[in-house]
């Protein structure tokens, strides 16, 4: 009798602990994805279609160098420094391999985007030195972006996650601050904005590099871990540029075979991303960093359904409030989006499968599953080839479509794997 309720007890006691800390980081995420969405709806409202688009575009180019250059690293980080995160030396040895790695997929990353999204740019008609800005402004961005991604992993697995996320508070404040400059000064052109992503960037690496002094500051182990974190990456990149195809293929899509408005009413409508933005940083900084710590196998399987239950549940919940009441949402951006309400649901859905993809790919290799990655390069050409043949891909809602349809066998792959595994 006293061995269960002392059972009981302790399962409620670890409820009300992760209960207290994913409100917590819940709440703080609120705050970072608020001041971020109060940024993005005044470049929507202010900027001029024309140069939003190619704003979206820039954003896209980061984004799509920022997942070139991790080229699966920070998971090699959190799945090998989850056994060595508490032995200072090994650890610091562990990032700064992890950083020399991402320099040079950095710099392999850019050789490959660049030409590409030069194409993108005078395919849209955009003026030469203005691409030419953006594209160099985006190159910059990635060593900050990158720099960031690796600390994050080191701050959550030594459970800082707060200091995680007050550095992006602070580096989304800076960028709101100098964007309501901007537009007081009446400087609305897409290169100026985009400057202040780059300070931003800027700002949330050097936060974070002093956070993690502690982690980087000892002497590194003579022995690294260069060639674990490099398995890592044969096994991951490949997956890598297919994620990263699939995260940004419509914006691709668009701008080959529409045009600047519709580039730009997709990026519009990518800006609601924001409300699982916020559900997400639980998953990304406490949930993901837990189980991969794990040994217990009938707990790790506990958890993971849990994980995956709430996710769904989640997800749901936001597409039936759209469905229901779209008009708030449509409001958010603005009357030059207003027409976009048959392409709303579409978009959120389309954006919460993103989410769930995520947190079923990140359970899945932060626990080193990663034997049958490839599997899930065939499952998204598989998707986008259906994708392709239902979706009219000249249309901002055929490609919303297409994302979305494109999704599904990867996640369907990833529930199959886990299930297997746990």
């Amino acid at each position: 009798m006293f061995e269960r309720l002392s059972r009981s007890s302790g399962r409620l006691a670890t409820l009300k602990r992760w209960s207290l800390l994913s409100g917590q980081v819940a709440v703080m995420q609120v705050l970072v994805q608020g001041v971020g969405a109060v940024t993005g709806l005044l470049l929507i409202r202010a900027l001029p279609k024309e140069e939003y688009a190619w704003f979206t575009l820039a954003a896209s180019m980061l984004a799509t160098l920022n997942l070139l250059a991790d080229g699966g690293i920070s998971t090699a980080l959190t799945s090998i420094g989850g056994s060595v995160y508490q032995d200072p030396p090994v650890f610091s040895r562990l990032l700064a391999d992890g950083r020399r790695l991402a320099l040079r997929l950095g710099l392999l990353g850019a050789l490959l985007a660049t030409p590409f999204f030069w194409h993108l740019y005078a395919r849209l008609e955009t003026p030469a030195a203005t691409a030419a800005w953006l594209v160099g402004l985006a190159l910059l961005a990635t060593v900050p972006a990158i720099t960031s991604t690796l600390l994050a992993v080191a701050s959550r697995l030594h459970s800082r996650a707060s200091e995680v996320q007050l550095a992006e508070l602070l580096s989304t404040g800076v960028r709101l601050l100098c964007t309501l400059a901007l537009l007081g000064l009446g400087w609305v052109e897409a290169r100026a904005v985009f400057a202040v992503t780059l300070l931003a960037a800027v700002v949330q690496a050097g936060l974070l590099k002093r956070y993690t002094r502690v982690f980087t500051s000892p002497a590194p182990a003579v022995a690294g871990q260069g060639r674990e974190i490099g398995s890592f990456i044969r096994a991951l990149y490949g997956n890598h540029l297919f994620f990263c195809l699939q995260g940004q293929i419509t914006t691709w899509i668009i701008g080959l075979l529409a045009g600047v408005q519709q580039l730009a009413d997709l990026g519009a409508l990518s800006r609601l991303a924001v409300l699982f933005a916020a559900m997400g940083a639980p998953f990304a900084h406490l949930v993901t960093p837990a189980l991969a710590r794990i040994q217990d196998k009938t707990v790790l399987r506990r958890r993971f359904m849990l994980t995956l239950g709430v996710a769904a549940s989640l997800v749901a919940a936001v597409l039936l409030v759209a469905v229901w009441l779209p008009t708030p949402f449509l409001w958010l951006i603005g009357e030059k989006y207003a027409h976009l309400g048959r392409e709303l649901p579409l978009a959120l859905a389309s954006q919460g499968l993103a989410l769930f993809s995520g947190i079923c790919w990140g359970l899945i290799i932060v626990r080193g599953w990663v034997r049958h990655a490839w599997v899930t390069i065939l499952t998204t050409v598989i998707g986008m080839i259906l994708g392709a043949c239902l979706a009219d891909l000249r249309s901002v809602s055929g490609v919303l479509l297409f994302n979305l349809i494109t999704q599904l066998p990867t996640i369907v792959v990833c529930l199959v794997i886990a299930l297997k595994k746990v």
